[in-house]
């Protein structure tokens, strides 16, 4: 590196970054899905489209090995660094132990509740994580600090992605259950119905407050994804439901993680994954996704085993943790990305 390049900050530096309209393209599965759902329910009364797709998407065997474990897994190779693992060390080691406990406590303990005090809480995670990686982008694109109303708003989304997270999967782990004589996905359905109206009233609130126009954009997509899981799961294109945030959340995740592997390791190889395959010559747009996809593909065909799924828990649950920190100012990560409005 030129003593120049040297002098100047690592972000001015970095050779590829990410546009943010790439970002909100991969919005367009909502209306996309919408239309499918909507036409097949209402022209051709669930024969053109619902007969072949199953209930659950987790019924399609590559499921698993496409969708979220393989994002997670490439997040852990980000890691695979000797200045990444020095400076997180310390931070990840409890939480990993105590993670691990709970997985192991969710599958070896006494059951069924230890599982569905496991489903529980990895469904709320799980939404938290995924929501608060869209609504942190939201808010960068907006370039505002976070208000009350947006706090307020992205506090809402997470209910309301949790209420309708639970309707999907409930009584598949938990079973079925009454609160009060009501039925627990019948209050769920009302709830986030109101919670999903009261995003809306915020979303219009905070739409002067963005400094930019993709940021306006961006929110409303947010409150789109939303608005339409809930409508296409009354609708009972339940796949559809788990697909869309799947798609843009995933896509995304591998977005970042690309560019960040590619400005990181443009000088020399410094993660191990890329130079163990330094000799291919491919790119970490190529590198990554395939590596990723082949560890989840093996650890999936044993799911099977308790330590397998033990491991796989875990390893969901610190991606989940670390994910809320690392990309933001002070962490190495940050550095090596930047994003273009």
């Amino acid at each position: 590196m030129s003593a120049q390049e040297q002098a100047l900050p690592v972000q001015e530096q970095l050779l590829h970054v990410i546009d943010c309209r790439w970002l909100l393209a991969l919005y367009a599965i909502i209306p996309v899905s919408v239309l499918l759902v909507i036409t097949d329910a209402w022209i051709f009364n669930g024969q053109a489209l619902r007969q072949y797709i199953p209930d659950q998407p987790e019924h399609w065997p590559f499921w698993t090995v496409i969708f979220g474990l393989p994002h997670i897994v490439a997040s852990l190779v980000t890691m695979a660094d000797r200045e990444y693992l020095a400076h997180y060390r310390r931070t990840l080691l409890w939480p990993t132990l105590i993670f691990a406990g709970v997985a192991s406590a969710g599958i070896l303990g006494p059951q069924p509740l230890s599982y569905n005090l496991l489903f529980v809480f990895l469904a709320f995670y799980t939404i938290y994580h995924v929501l608060a990686q869209q609504l942190g982008l939201t808010l960068m694109m907006m370039a505002t600090p976070p208000s009350r109303a947006f706090k307020s708003w992205k506090w809402l989304s997470v209910l309301a992605g949790f209420a309708i997270y639970i309707n999907v999967y409930g009584e598949q782990y938990i079973g079925n259950l009454n609160i009060f004589g009501i039925g627990l996905y019948d209050a769920l359905t009302y709830a986030a119905t109101c919670i999903c109206a009261a995003l809306v009233v915020l979303a219009v609130r905070l739409t002067p407050t963005s400094r930019h126009r993709i940021g306006v954009w961006y929110l409303w997509g947010n409150v789109a994804l939303l608005v339409s899981a809930l409508l296409i799961n009354e609708i009972g294109y339940t796949l559809f439901v788990i697909l869309i945030p799947r798609v843009i959340h995933d896509v995304t995740a591998y977005m970042v993680y690309v560019t960040h592997d590619r400005n990181r390791n443009k000088q020399q190889q410094v993660n191990s994954l890329y130079r163990l395959t330094a000799f291919t010559r491919l790119s970490p747009v190529v590198v990554l996704p395939l590596v990723s996809v082949g560890i989840a593909f093996l650890l999936t065909s044993y799911h099977e085993y308790s330590a397998v799924t033990i491991l796989m828990l875990t390893i969901t649950f610190v991606h989940y943790y670390f994910e809320g920190f690392i990309w933001r100012g002070g962490n190495p990560h940050r550095r090596y990305v930047n994003f273009r409005r």
